[in-house]
């Protein structure tokens, strides 16, 4: 596979992105704590499997694409990188930010090939890509010449492309790319279908990382490459998944009231917005992660483990810094309800 499609073919206006019937299959057994706990444990000390080297690898190369956007340890902005809607490149050989969102929104149903339709102008809804796209398909020189139309009216056959290709570029970076970010990482690194839930939301594939934990942990065999484990107590290996929910879930933003949620999913009806990173680095102080579309770019963020354990410090937490707290260091950015590691089985 290669890294992104050519920036050539990434230009071309594309059929509206759909969701995918939701896909309802038998809950597992609620998944044995103790037994989750020794598997995590076990995982954490084992060697990074060769596709989540790959995986981190190819997020690292991303990385480097975007410009080498970067969160020091404390949440604060170092290095700023490439932003999604911009049309610069090193070379005219390399896709600009832009082309490459389309690459990771391609990643997630490759065989539709389907991109985003939400065109979002400020307006109370968003208007339909293939609907502007449409009207665009009549003003075209060629279409109103056929109509009497004097020769110097119209959309030359450029014009009519720059604007078809316009409508795509707002589509993939108006609707957040994050998880169509980890698909893609996840398909280039050589999962399969059973081993990954390739989609547009990380509930999805956070959703049968737990499910796979529970067979897992109640002696059933599964294909899916990751579990799911507790950040808090779970040293991270090159390649895990670092999770976290968003305001909107902030009832959801410990483990186990987390894992109750995702117990529960059913695979494409969204319903909790989450956002995970890539694992790419781990030493003795602390570890690196990237993840896409955070503040519009690729972004590698530092964290560090809290003193004398190989565990998330708390201050990362929204709880970890609160009224009265001494000697916590603010983490700014960083600060999220970190909760969950994705672990590679």
């Amino acid at each position: 596979m290669t890294l992104f499609p050519g920036a050539i073919a990434a230009c071309l206006c594309l059929p509206l992105l759909t969701l995918m019937p939701a896909q309802a299959s038998p809950a597992p057994a609620p998944m044995p704590a103790d037994a989750a706990a020794a598997a995590c444990m076990a995982g954490a000390s084992a060697p990074a499997r060769p596709r989540a080297l790959r995986m981190a690898q190819l997020a690292m190369l991303e990385h480097q694409a975007f410009g080498g956007q970067a969160l020091d340890a404390e949440g604060r902005l170092i290095t700023s990188g490439r932003a999604e809607a911009e049309d610069t490149r090193a070379s005219w050989l390399d896709a600009a930010p832009w082309q490459r969102v389309v690459a990771y929104w391609r990643a997630v149903e490759p065989e539709g090939d389907r991109l985003p339709s939400q065109l979002r102008f400020g307006g109370l809804r968003p208007a339909q890509r293939w609907l502007v796209a449409q009207a665009l398909d009549q003003a075209s020189s060629d279409r109103l010449q056929g109509l009497g139309v004097g020769p110097d009216q119209g959309l030359s056959s450029s014009e009519l492309r720059a604007a078809q290709v316009a409508l795509t570029r707002v589509a993939v970076i108006d609707t957040p790319w994050s998880a169509a970010f980890i698909s893609w990482a996840a398909r280039e690194a050589g999962l399969a279908q059973d081993e990954f839930t390739f989609s547009a939301a990380h509930v999805d594939y956070a959703a049968a990382a737990w499910k796979a934990g529970a067979e897992e942990s109640n002696g059933h065999g599964t294909r899916y490459a990751l579990r799911a484990c507790e950040l808090a107590t779970t040293s991270p290996r090159v390649g895990d998944l670092m999770c976290q929910t968003r305001a909107g879930a902030a009832e959801l933003d410990r483990f186990d009231d987390l894992g109750r949620a995702l117990q529960a999913h059913v695979t494409g009806r969204g319903g909790l917005p989450m956002h995970c990173d890539v694992v790419v680095d781990v030493d003795g102080q602390g570890f690196d992660t990237i993840g896409g579309n955070v503040l519009q770019s690729v972004t590698r963020r530092r964290i560090v483990f809290a003193p004398g354990t190989g565990h998330l410090d708390p201050s990362y937490l929204p709880q970890g810094c609160g009224a009265g707290s001494t000697g916590c260091v603010d983490r700014h950015m960083s600060r999220q309800p970190w909760s969950l590691l994705l672990q590679w089985r």
